[in-house]
């Protein structure tokens, strides 16, 4: 499952849990039940978040990668980072 289908599927069990879902159907009409139950804004509020934390880790990796580095002449910092950053939206 992708990140965004996470958000999506954390959205709407929050919608089940906590608050009243829009909608409730089986079958035939699942998915337009399930897409009716979305919950847009927690969505967005994962996402944000998402992006904050890899904001900080990145920020985090350009203070602090010398530390565990031995040799400054074996390191990318911008290809590491960069790196990093494909592997968190993955």
């Amino acid at each position: 499952m992708s990140r965004k289908e996470d958000f999506i599927q954390a959205g709407i069990d929050y919608r089940m849990e906590h608050g009243k879902p829009m909608a409730i159907g089986g079958g035939n009409f699942a998915e337009m039940a399930r897409e009716m139950n979305r919950a847009r804004p927690f969505e967005a509020g994962c996402e944000h978040g998402y992006q904050y934390a890899v904001k900080k880790a990145c920020e985090w990796l350009e203070r602090n990668t010398y530390l565990y580095v031995d040799d400054i002449d074996q390191l990318h910092e911008s290809a590491l980072i960069g790196d990093f950053r494909k592997a968190m939206e993955e």
